[in-house]
């Protein structure tokens, strides 16, 4: 009796020994696997030099790698980043950084003798950044890009390597939302002195600051980032490593299903249309507004589209609500006005699916230019070639047949193609898209304020409209800064140089146990903070 205690304790305590042995293994693999994110992207990071960057793509992955002078947070509000405190000039145009003791993923000290220099390297007439505009609130930074200044003149001075001054060239409100952006992230020097791009040098030589580093990048396969132990707050970075895995989407998908990746979808590669309502149904889908715009371009400068009735006929003819719950079903919202909702409160400026009003409308374009419904010229839509284009130029096709009685032709082109047509103003009618760069209301605006603008191609400018922006950035005019907004949103709704579409959303899948990450509105995630769970 008692030899049989014996063996069932001997038992007993075999099975507690064989239980927390595999419980131990299971809790390293757990560990193993927790301390890293799989994720899925389309394609390999144009840049990984944030003066160069354009695509949201490689913006996201830019922001895993530097930080700035301020970070981002939720609602558009600005948290300190490499400094630790500003001090703003009564007049506004006078910012002065404190730097925080901060080090390059090499070692080397971070000074803001780096921010200086990047910044006029950017402005650099010689140097090839796409996004130089981006700086020119600096003083003189528009000058110097466009050679009629030097570098020397612009606003931005290292008083020694903890203290930088900025002066702009007028009062900017959303200037702290500004340099939160990669356009102001500082370049390392030995990046700063390469003529060529970052993606032909070898990986020991891409130098950054931010919460990652990158340990290796295999061209068209994988992108692995580490966390960066040099980061200055490298101790609340949970993450040990990112893993961004070369795919194609519908790869993606099932590799996800199979458990072999932890995210895929916005921002660094695509839901098809046809996955959403499946993911929808198997309560999988993930969705987050984005400050996106989808438009219709209307090159103002062409008949029949130089008439502001004829431009309104054609947008109140088109029923959103219908494209974006029949056909897009991403959970975007039909956009009767230019500013998203969570940028700007406010009521639509235009009905959805006017169609009594459009027809009128349409009479009356067509007596002003001396057209009937017979001899009506044949319009062409233009689309870069996409998925999603491809079905709104259908759905806008279709719906101007039956709602105006006419014909429109769409044409799909590369979209290489379908942007120098756009810039050269080689088209009628284009489906585009614009993704605002800041949190704040006038990234929706600005872009229209002149007709030079790069960003604009419809030809169309308001001196109205240049005088409301204007007054927006006074200082004496921010109590009412909101109310000039609209009242500028109002005249472009009015005069309807492009046509809205819907807001964006981002549309992904991802393992439910990963938190604490950040995904802007903006289009970028910042996993400084996330963790499994």
């Amino acid at each position: 009796m008692k030899q049989h205690s014996r063996f069932n304790l001997s038992l007993h305590y075999f099975l507690i020994s064989f239980v927390l042995l595999a419980l131990a293994s299971c809790q390293k693999r757990e560990s193993a696997s927790s301390s890293a994110l799989r994720i899925s992207i389309e394609q390999d990071p144009s840049t990984l030099d944030p003066r160069r960057a354009q695509d949201l793509g490689t913006a996201s992955i830019i922001h895993m790698l530097y930080e700035g002078l301020m970070r981002s947070e939720k609602e558009g509000q600005h948290s300190p980043g490499i400094a630790e405190e500003v001090i703003v000039s009564p007049d506004q145009k006078t910012y002065t950084f404190k730097l925080r003791p901060a080090k390059w993923s090499n070692g080397d000290p971070l000074t803001a003798h780096d921010f200086e220099q990047t910044w006029k390297s950017t402005l650099d007439p010689k140097f090839p950044s796409p996004n130089a505009y981006q700086l020119f609130v600096l003083k003189g930074g528009r000058a110097a890009k466009e050679g009629k200044g030097t570098t020397d003149e612009i606003g931005v001075h290292a008083v020694d390597d903890s203290t930088l001054v900025i002066t702009l060239a007028q009062p900017t409100p959303y200037f702290l939302n500004l340099i939160t952006t990669h356009f102001y992230y500082p370049v390392h020097a030995s990046m700063r002195k390469e003529t060529a791009d970052s993606t032909t040098l070898p990986d020991s030589k891409i130098v950054t600051n931010g919460p990652f580093k990158l340990d290796r990048w295999q061209l068209h396969s994988e992108f692995i980032a580490n966390r960066n132990p040099q980061y200055w707050d490298s101790k609340r970075v949970a993450l040990e490593k990112i893993h961004l895995m070369i795919l194609d989407n519908p790869t993606a998908l099932q590799l996800f299903k199979r458990g072999e990746l932890d995210w895929t979808g916005s921002p660094l590669s695509t839901l098809s249309v046809e996955s959403l309502s499946r993911l929808k149904e198997d309560g999988e889908l993930e969705t987050k507004p984005a400050a996106g715009i989808y438009l219709v371009r209307i090159n103002t400068g062409q008949p029949p589209f130089h008439r502001t009735k004829m431009r309104r006929a054609f947008a109140l003819a088109l029923n959103r609500q219908d494209l974006v719950d029949r056909v897009l079903q991403g959970n975007q919202i039909p956009a009767c006005g230019m500013i998203p909702p969570s940028f700007i409160e406010g009521k639509p400026l235009f009905k959805d699916c006017d169609i009594k009003l459009a027809k009128q409308l349409f009479d009356e374009a067509l007596k002003e230019q001396g057209l009937t419904w017979k001899n009506f010229p044949l319009v062409t839509i233009h689309y870069a070639a996409n998925e999603r284009a491809h079905k709104i130029a259908q759905v806008a096709q279709q719906q101007w047949k039956n709602n105006l009685g006419i014909d429109v032709n769409i044409q799909s082109v590369e979209p290489k193609i379908y942007f120098e047509k756009i810039k050269n103003h080689d088209y009628q009618l284009g489906i585009g898209s614009w993704f605002a760069d800041i949190h704040d209301p006038i990234a929706f605006l600005d872009l229209f304020k002149s007709k030079y603008n790069g960003t604009n191609n419809t030809q169309w400018e308001h001196s109205k409209f240049m005088v409301l922006l204007n007054q927006s950035s006074l200082p004496e005019h921010f109590s009412r800064r909101k109310q000039l907004i609209k009242n500028a949103e109002n005249i472009l709704i009015r005069e309807m140089p492009v046509i809205p579409l819907f807001f964006s959303s981002y549309n992904y899948v991802k393992n439910p146990n990963f938190k604490g990450f950040f995904f802007s509105e903006l289009g970028y995630i910042d996993f400084k903070n996330s963790y499994w769970d």
